[in-house]
């Protein structure tokens, strides 16, 4: 059918597209006669048109319901409410048990459908767990092996223009303990000398420890001696700086050391990053690594945490009267 007085054929009762303005406009104005006149004047005739048609349903006759199917979708709404309350409950009811002649009060019960969507919502909750924290807990131990990484980087970076303007490595003025009288190298405080990187400026007071680094005893550095002044004009693959010695952690907290190969501490015991004097950063699984000394023919073992003594060997943390210098030895 349609509202257009135009000729049109009657076999195919579509919608002028004047008309199917006049309806969009009706239904745009919640079927409000005047409201879609105000907003198209030019197509008052068709929208009353259009109008009084769909009003029309208003008046057609329509018998009465019969009173059975009322009374049979009202019952029909209960069951379904008490089968739903039913679902709701947990557990099962005193009466159902055949314990007692108590009123029969509904403990909880999910219900068999119920049931197993919570074991289905449970799973999935277990499965996150054990999945999604190891991969967050890695995401965040690579992020931190990245950032000490950089720290680094800009120690070295500090550290080579330091060496040429001054022509030295950096030590902190007044700091000369006589090493004779130290008892244990836990006494002694060496990253004062990476402080005065910061003090001058030649990098960030935020770059000279690990974010790990709990008590802000700095990155371990090599302790200064005369035989090693060219490992810092950066010439060799010699270790310079790494995160926290474990050994002297664990002394000065008066706490047994284990294994001497022990990693440092500020990447759960995963490994440390190392500077190298050829401004190379990496990641070592070990503290044990093979080096070669400036003259040497060959690569040495070398544990970057312990001092070698007066004979060469590395025992332990023996007193620092008897640390040779002649090694490797990281310290905070």
């Amino acid at each position: 059918m349609t509202f257009d007085d135009s000729t049109q054929d009657q076999r195919d009762p579509t919608l002028s597209p004047l008309d199917e303005q006049a309806v969009d406009l009706l239904v745009e104005h919640g079927f409000d006669l005047e409201r879609a006149t105000a907003a198209a004047p030019t197509l008052r005739e068709r929208l009353a048109a259009a109008h009084a048609v769909f009003h029309a349903t208003e008046s057609y006759p329509v018998a009465a319901p019969d009173a059975a199917l009322i009374d049979a979708t009202l019952a029909r709404i209960d069951r379904e409410e008490d089968a739903q309350a039913s679902r709701m409950r947990f557990g099962a009811t005193v009466g159902d048990s055949g314990t007692g002649d108590l009123p029969s009060r509904g403990l909880p019960s999910l219900g068999r459908g119920r049931w197993a969507d919570f074991v289905a919502v449970a799973c999935v909750a277990i499965l996150v767990v054990s999945i999604g924290l190891p991969i967050l807990d890695q995401m965040e131990h690579r992020s931190a092996v990245a950032g000490c990484a950089n720290n680094m980087r800009s120690i070295g970076a500090g550290l080579a223009q330091y060496h040429g303007d001054f022509n030295s490595r950096p030590i902190a003025a007044g700091f000369a303990p006589d090493l004779a009288g130290l008892a244990s190298w836990a006494g002694y405080d060496n990253s004062k000398h990476l402080d005065v990187l910061h003090q001058k400026g030649y990098c960030d007071r935020a770059c000279l420890s690990c974010a790990n680094n709990d008590d802000d005893s700095g990155y371990a550095s090599q302790v200064p001696n005369e035989r090693l002044n060219r490992l810092w004009m950066m010439n060799s693959h010699l270790p310079l700086l790494a995160d926290r010695n474990p050994l002297v952690l664990r002394t000065a907290f008066g706490r047994p050391i284990g294994a001497l190969a022990e990693n440092s501490l500020d990447h759960g015991g995963t490994g440390q990053n190392i500077l190298f004097a050829d401004l190379t950063v990496g990641f070592e699984g070990s503290p044990l690594l093979s080096v070669r000394f400036e003259g040497a023919a060959a690569e040495m073992p070398e544990n970057i945490w312990i001092p070698a003594d007066r004979s060469g060997i590395e025992v332990g943390l023996q007193s620092p009267r008897d640390w040779s210098a002649l090694d490797v030895f990281l310290l905070q």
